[in-house]
């Protein structure tokens, strides 16, 4: 049998050689194994500091809801409550052992009651026109009472003025606030009787951006008059016809005036009140004076907004006529596309 030489295993590997493929494989099979322990570390250590960084930042976010809750239970001033203790205060002069008697001592038993004898005061409606905060917890309400008829004339001879159908009453009112514990609520109480006070002065009258005169007559004027003769009278099928594509609005319910004139009509801007390029808008406020079926005269005003199409006015929309310059725009043209 002839002899097969061996291949000598102890000698140097070849470079190429399946020896060092070998090790490589190790060396990869090792690295995957580092990579998935590492991240299987990592895991918890990554959840532990999404939980630690989320905590504060919910925390930052619970203490804005709970600041605003709290700002919007105790903001609201006692307007309301004074109305309802001075119109009882008010109805308790006319019989001492009353409803509304027992109910205002329950509320303020130190607080004096009226006696009205037999001409007791009639209160139409109570408003609360003013409330001051004078620090704290306490509060000053003026209320405005409208009353049935006026307070009868001064007796001859007295140099006392008559009062009017409107008179004002300042009440002080204190806050008890609890609503930041739990279960916690607003209390009030009345500290001392009404008094009779001078009601607010006027305010000075808002510049007004309508200082153009609308020609009569023309365009925009007679659509301007159209449409509201149209839109308080409710007839012809209404003032559908006079809005722009997209408007909507609702008659009034007692849209049943007998008869529309137009007073004056001015624009914010000068304009001839010719209808310009599609797009044009232009606003105006009308003063009118209606006249209804029963033969009542109203004197109206109605601020609108038109717009420019197909060489006519329509109406846009109804304003409240004190947008400021902000917000109101002048007769604007835009050029016509060649």
């Amino acid at each position: 049998m002839p002899h097969v030489p061996r291949r000598d295993r102890s000698g140097p590997p070849d470079s190429g050689g399946p020896p060092r493929v070998r090790r490589l494989s190790l060396r990869r099979t090792a690295l995957v194994r580092a990579a998935v322990w590492l991240a299987v570390a990592s895991g918890p250590l990554a959840l532990l500091a999404n939980l630690s960084s989320a905590r504060p930042q919910e925390g930052r976010q619970s203490a804005p809801v709970t600041k605003t809750q709290s700002t919007t239970q105790t903001s609201a001033a006692p307007a309301g409550y004074a109305e309802l203790f001075l119109g009882l205060w008010l109805r308790a002069g006319s019989s001492e052992d009353g409803p509304a008697a027992r109910q205002l001592r329950a509320m303020a038993p130190s607080v004096p009651l009226p006696v009205w004898g037999e001409h007791p005061p009639t209160a139409e409606r109570l408003a609360a026109v003013r409330t001051e905060r004078q620090g704290g917890g306490s509060w000053s309400v003026t209320i405005a009472v409208h009353f049935n008829e006026p307070t009868p004339k001064p007796s001859s001879g007295s140099s006392a003025q008559q009062p009017g159908l409107v008179r004002y009453f300042a009440l002080p009112v204190t806050v008890t606030d609890t609503t930041a514990a739990p279960g916690g609520k607003q209390e009030f109480a009345v500290a001392a009787a009404p008094a009779e006070v001078a009601g607010p002065s006027a305010a000075a009258e808002p510049e007004s951006p309508y200082e153009a005169a609308v020609p009569t007559g023309s365009e925009l004027s007679s659509t301007v008059g159209e449409f509201l003769t149209a839109y308080l009278t409710a007839t012809d099928g209404g003032a559908d016809r006079y809005l722009a594509p997209g408007t909507t609005l609702p008659a009034p319910a007692s849209a049943h005036a007998a008869d529309v004139s137009v007073d004056d009509v001015r624009s914010v801007g000068r304009t001839d009140g010719a209808a310009g390029a599609d797009g044009a808008t232009v606003r105006v406020r009308a003063q009118i004076t209606v006249s209804d079926t029963d033969g009542r005269v109203w004197p109206l005003a109605y601020a609108l907004k038109l717009q420019a199409r197909d060489g006519r006015w329509e109406v846009r929309a109804v304003q409240s006529g004190l947008e400021t310059s902000r917000d109101t725009d002048t007769t604007t043209s835009p050029k016509r596309t060649r």
